[in-house]
């Protein structure tokens, strides 16, 4: 639009003359004034500042959420303080370790997997034993009548196969089931940093008296 660059419009301080004011134009986004366009007036002083709501915690059959730490503050958030894994020494503004450390030294969760025992159906053994009625019939004949085909010893009626969870690992060392929860690799010690196997006795190949079973040297620092 156009700006007029004279008026008749003055203008003092106290005590002062009076001069001519000239009243110039704004140019949004403009920041260089001179005799036509006397005011400046960025993009940033005409905005407005933009304030972010946080999440509140509620639970009204809609939406549900809760505290990431029940002591702790929901939605926390002060400059500094972020959550960071292995550099956080707090979370939601209390003192916690639960990032700083990540891993732990229980026996729920060893730093690397552990064998323990098997899990599910012992089915391969009875495949093995020929206790599968693989064309629905039993030993004797007869029409197996039921969706479930394992058999039991005799062939004759069908029957449950039992759980794996007494195949334990055991001690590659000695072969003693006294220990068989011990797994060298995933909870290595200084006496027993860990356990091999080499193939040096071909006569022998059992656990317990077999040579091709070691431990490594313990760690004593000498």
């Amino acid at each position: 639009m156009p700006v007029s660059t004279q008026g008749d419009y003055l203008k003092n301080t106290t005590g002062g003359s009076y001069t001519d004011q000239t009243q110039g134009g704004t140019l949004l986004g403009n920041t260089t004034t001179g005799d036509v366009i006397t005011k400046s007036l960025s993009l940033l002083d005409n905005g407005a500042p933009f304030t972010a709501t946080l999440p509140s915690e509620r639970s009204n059959g809609l939406v549900s959420n809760q505290k990431a730490l029940s002591g702790g503050t929901f939605a926390y958030e002060v400059a500094g303080q972020y959550v960071i894994r292995t550099i956080s020494s707090t979370l939601s503004g209390v003192a916690s370790t639960k990032v700083l450390i990540p891993s732990r030294a229980t026996d729920s969760t060893p730093p690397i997997a552990k064998f323990r025992h098997d899990f599910g159906a012992d089915t391969t053994s009875l495949m093995r034993k020929n206790r599968f009625a693989r064309v629905g019939y039993f030993n004797n004949g007869n029409k197996v009548n039921s969706r479930r085909l394992w058999l039991n010893a005799a062939g004759t009626a069908v029957a449950a196969p039992s759980t794996l969870t007494g195949g334990f690992m055991f001690d590659l060392a000695d072969g003693n089931a006294s220990n068989m929860a011990v797994d060298s690799a995933a909870e290595p010690s200084r006496s027993v940093p860990g356990e091999l196997v080499m193939k040096v006795d071909f006569v022998t190949l059992t656990v317990a008296s077999g040579g091709d079973f070691f431990d490594y040297k313990p760690i004593t620092g000498m």
